[in-house]
């Protein structure tokens, strides 16, 4: 089930085939940049080990408590450096530097291509999940608002090519034969505004703020209706491994961990300070927009709340709502051959983080 490809095509990439995913999906100082901005921790302090962790986009917001931890001191706490390795347009899939051993750790913007490369011989291993509800959406004016299928029966649908699977998924699940016409559209949302189509397909964390940015929008004027509430749950920033990693650094993968936890916890309290690390720090040679980049990590804070992570602490997944309501969202998009949800979920080292309860 292909998501939109958005925030990757705003530096006209093109997007990877194979998403019910994200995510998600969108230099100013002087001086020595730190290593962490370069893509590399340097070297490793003596007495501490070195993770390197592939992200599955390039180094803006949209990893925000990631930086919190590194800016606070958290893994350099846990024992760890951290090498992160950037992704984006020009750079290998997260799968593929795991698989490769030239990263220790992934973290994949989406869930789809993940699920499906483990039947590829893959022995990937899910250890935790940042977003609980992934970011992709449809977009529609308040005038004629979408939000189920019914309300696209007949009517034409804007998004990136790819993505139809999903709005067939969309029908599906409620019962009906897909009923529309597709038209694919780029990054900006303008065709939805000039009345092209209904909806548009989009991450609730980019195109609502060009909406508001470049056409003079409020909130009050658009709708967006998350996948999820359309039958179509997702994680997204999933963090995973190999197998045999995993086993043989248990320590450290719970440290990396726990740190996580908290920059991403810190972040709930000051959406502006990740904005500043990713724009003046890890992303400095991206050019990224500190407004843009700021409503962004307010508009993804949200998606990492869920009741589970209410009860149990962030990161958490479910094994049995991967199995079945995102794997019967999966098997409506035409996607099989999905692996068992419980033997790749592995929450007993959230558990090890968790032993003395949810506040870190």
């Amino acid at each position: 089930m292909n998501l939109p490809a958005s925030r990757r095509s705003v530096l006209g990439a093109t997007a990877a085939a194979g998403t019910l995913a994200t995510l998600a999906a969108c230099g100013q100082e002087t001086g020595e940049e730190p290593a962490a901005a370069q893509g590399t921790s340097g070297a490793a302090a003596e007495g501490t080990t070195t993770l390197r962790v592939a992200l599955g986009w390039i180094k803006n917001v949209e990893w925000a408590g990631f930086w919190r931890a590194d800016d606070a001191g958290y893994y350099a706490e846990e024992g760890l450096t951290i090498e992160w390795l950037q992704g984006g347009p020009n750079a290998p899939t997260v799968m593929a530097s795991v698989a490769a051993d030239s990263a220790d750790l992934g973290i994949a913007a989406g869930q789809q291509s993940l699920l499906q490369s483990i039947p590829q011989g893959n022995d990937f291993v899910f250890v935790g999940s940042v977003f609980q509800d992934a970011p992709s959406a449809l977009l529609s004016l308040a005038t004629q608002p979408v939000r189920s299928a019914a309300d696209m029966v007949g009517q034409t649908i804007l998004g990136q090519e790819g993505v139809q699977p999903t709005i067939d998924a969309v029908f599906r699940l409620e019962g009906m034969e897909p009923d529309y016409e597709f038209v694919t559209a780029a990054y900006d949302p303008g065709p939805l505004v000039e009345g092209q189509g209904v909806a548009y397909t989009c991450y609730l964390t980019n195109q609502p703020i060009i909406l508001e940015e470049s056409y003079g929008m409020s909130e009050s004027d658009y709708v967006v209706t998350p996948y999820s509430e359309l039958g179509i749950p997702q994680y997204a920033s999933i963090i995973f491994g190999d197998r045999n990693f995993l086993d043989s650094n248990r320590e450290a993968v719970i440290g990396f961990l726990r740190a996580s936890i908290r920059g991403w916890a810190d972040n709930e309290g000051d959406p502006e300070i990740a904005a500043t690390l990713a724009v003046e720090n890890y992303g400095v040679d991206l050019g990224l927009d500190m407004a843009q980049q700021i409503r962004e990590n307010e508009l993804q804070i949200p998606l990492t709340k869920s009741d589970l992570t209410a009860s149990a602490g962030m990161f958490r997944m479910d094994p049995a709502l991967m199995a079945g309501e995102m794997y019967t969202a999966l098997n409506a998009a035409g996607v099989t051959d999905l692996p068992d949800a419980n033997a790749i979920i592995d929450m007993t080292l959230l558990d090890e983080v968790y032993a003395d309860g949810i506040e870190l």
